[in-house]
């Protein structure tokens, strides 16, 4: 008996003799596994998100009575002070991109320009609405290396600049949270301050960074910055979050309610450092609030606590979302290299 004759073909994706489902099932079941993991994640985030909220309120003896009797009749605008706030407010976006800039250069990436790294960060720091707080560095990446900046170096820097920042915040909070707290939950943040700003000052960030390149392969070259250089931006930080609780008071001012310039300074970095460390809380959306809230309260009354604390994510969101709006016109501009090199 003779062979029959076989076709090469035979097999192959796109043969009309093969049965589609045999390509296309598999890849169709891996699909509905990726998106069902995905909205699974999505649900416990959500569900970690409103938990954490939830217990914080409860820990500072704010309940659903409290919530739902709030008079927001109690608001009284007072345009001046107002009006005072956001523009304090907006002074910190530059203040900001000035200590990224400062960071960039001990990475090995000087002479940028203020407008593009306010720029930068602006339009980025959307990315903080999404959880993990992931997709804000990988934006200052990508628009990094749109602007003609390495974003390797970009992305290093900024890590450094978030360490740094809530090194910052943690130690404007610490006098209120170390009256709020526990001795135990005290004890154990100071330690995780000090063990963040020793990592950075032992060159732990270039270190750490450094290994990841080698391990993913990149032939990008990261020097290790300098920790005495980063440790001397520290009281740049401690600054900026003084101007930061400037305008929050003047916020509470401008409402109608005191809070005093140091509780409002400190309430404000706490809450902010506990919104920042929750992960989970894209930009740290409950878990900021009620920490604010939770620390006002004693303070203001809880009432007043969550009328503030529900309205400086308005007011804040407000401020980022026109300077990312600016930013965005910055970037459509060609780099510096294009237009004609630096000013």
């Amino acid at each position: 008996m003779g062979t029959k004759p076989t076709d090469g073909r035979a097999g192959r994706i796109g043969d009309p003799g093969r049965s589609p489902d045999v390509v296309s099932g598999p890849r169709e079941e891996r699909g509905r596994g990726s998106r069902a993991r995905a909205w699974g994640s999505v649900l416990a985030k959500l569900l970690l998100t409103v938990a954490a909220t939830w217990l914080i309120l409860r820990m500072a003896g704010i309940g659903p009575n409290e919530i739902g009797t709030i008079d927001w009749s109690r608001v009284k605008l007072h345009p001046l002070p107002f009006a005072l706030s956001v523009a304090l407010l907006a002074a910190t976006l530059p203040i900001t991109a000035a200590l990224w800039c400062r960071v960039l250069d001990e990475f090995g990436e000087p002479g940028v320009r203020l407008a593009d790294a306010a720029a930068i960060l602006l339009v980025a720091n959307l990315g903080r609405y999404l959880p993990g707080k992931i997709m804000q560095l990988a934006g200052v990446g990508i628009l990094a290396r749109r602007r003609g900046l390495s974003a390797t170096k970009a992305t290093s820097a900024a890590i450094a600049n978030q360490i740094l920042n809530m090194v910052g915040a943690a130690l404007c909070g610490g006098w209120l949270m170390a009256t709020r707290m526990g001795t135990t939950s005290v004890v154990v943040g100071l330690l995780a301050v000090l063990a963040a700003a020793a990592f950075l000052y032992f060159g732990g960030a270039g270190a750490l960074l450094g290994w990841l390149l080698r391990r993913t392969g990149s032939a990008d070259d990261l020097p290790r910055p300098s920790g005495r250089g980063l440790a001397l931006l520290l009281p740049g930080y401690l600054f900026n979050w003084a101007l930061h609780g400037l305008a929050f008071a003047c916020l509470a001012w401008g409402i109608g309610m005191e809070t005093g310039l140091v509780v409002a300074t400190t309430s404000f970095a706490a809450g902010y450092f506990a919104g920042y460390i929750a992960l989970f809380a894209p930009a740290g959306i409950g878990v900021r609030e009620s920490g604010l809230a939770g620390l006002l309260a004693p303070v203001v009354g809880a009432e007043a606590g969550i009328v503030l604390a529900a309205l400086q994510r308005i007011w804040i969101t407000g401020v980022e979302l026109v300077g990312a709006a600016v930013g965005v016109l910055v970037l459509r501009r060609p780099p510096p290299s294009v237009a004609g090199g630096m000013p």
